[in-house]
């Protein structure tokens, strides 16, 4: 029986691989799904319904990324060779991609992630198809050596995919409003390269807690940042694993992000939504301009939090409405997808 592989390296890559695994299904393919062993994606499986297949691990430093990805690629050779795969699908796997081009493969990468450099370095020369948001350049992608008739672009974003199939269902929070939640940055990304094992923007949370009232819930990324914002922050609530994003965001009335999906999902659930990422990137850029964001940075973090929460009853009223006219907008991914699986 043809199979379509999806390779699973984040919690987003997981709720693509949801919905694709349903198209796959409905178009008579096998679904094959392999994931690694990385903070967060084995509880995300449980939340989505998945069983995936969890071959290696991720490293943090980059002699551990190297021989991690060396040992991964080894293994997943070994498995995916008992199938016959028609497509591989994934968002720019060093080791899907490498295995899709050595047999000649139709590889379809989704990627919104140019800034990630050494992974587009790695994946983007090679891929058959790259799914991109409109948003970002075409020559940010050419650049790597993609063919120009290899990319394809829509009008929307990844998050997209999730946001119009799924309702998030709001937790209780026994906190004093109003709560303002910070999902951190990948401190362990290689395009970071981060000297902090909670955040950088841990010294300015404090701060502003001291000056502003409002209650602050941290979701971390990995067992390590948990373990540091205890220490570093220890009145705020620090969630721990097993927790769905969408519920969380749905269950407060301020996101500030140090990333980039969890943000998106934010601005796109029409929470007012602060972007903090160390450095500005395109889909910032684009939802900045629709009115769904804005950018912080050390120097006006403060005072921008500050009016935000002096007025949050009209700031969520006009996020809420300009987001849901956003998202009718926006174009899904997925239909792309469908469209190629033949």
């Amino acid at each position: 029986m043809q199979t379509i592989w999806f390779d699973a390296l984040t919690p987003k890559h997981l709720r693509i691989a949801k919905y694709v695994k349903e198209i796959a299904e409905r178009k008579g393919y096998y679904f094959l799904l392999t994931s690694r062993q990385y903070d967060e994606l084995s509880d995300m499986t449980k939340i989505l319904g998945l069983n995936p297949l969890f071959i290696g691990k991720h490293g943090k430093t980059l002699q551990e990324k190297m021989i991690y990805s060396a040992e991964r690629l080894c293994k997943l050779l070994e498995i995916v060779e008992n199938y016959d795969i028609k497509y591989i699908i994934c968002h720019a796997s060093p080791e899907a991609t490498r295995i899709g081009f050595g047999f000649g493969i139709e590889t379809i990468n989704i990627n919104d992630s140019p800034h990630a450099e050494a992974v587009a370095r790695l994946t983007i020369p090679l891929t058959s198809r790259l799914l991109s948001s409109a948003f970002i350049p075409e020559k940010e992608w050419l650049k790597y050596g993609l063919k120009k008739s290899a990319l394809i672009k829509y009008k929307g974003l990844e998050v997209v995919s999730w946001l119009k199939r799924e309702r998030p269902i709001s937790v209780e929070l026994d906190l004093q409003r109003p709560v303002v939640l910070f999902r951190p940055e990948e401190v362990k990304a290689s395009y970071l390269n981060s000297k902090f094992e909670s955040s950088y923007l841990t010294p300015l949370i404090r701060k502003a807690m001291q000056q502003l009232k409002f209650s602050l819930v941290v979701l971390p990324r990995y067992d390590s940042q948990r373990i540091a914002f205890k220490e570093e922050i220890p009145d705020a609530l620090i969630l721990e694993k097993g927790i769905d994003g969408l519920s969380i965001i749905e269950a407060c009335d301020i996101f500030i992000g140090g990333g980039g999906t969890m943000t998106w999902e934010a601005a796109l659930l029409g929470k007012p939504t602060l972007f903090a990422f160390p450095n500005e990137i395109y889909i910032s850029k684009a939802l900045r301009r629709m009115g769904l964001l804005k950018r912080v940075e050390s120097s006006n973090f403060i005072s921008v939090l500050k009016k935000i929460l002096s007025r949050l009853g009209f700031y969520k009223k006009q996020s809420k409405l300009k987001a849901e006219h956003v998202l009718t907008l926006m174009e899904d991914p997925l239909d792309i997808i469908e469209n190629l699986i033949r």
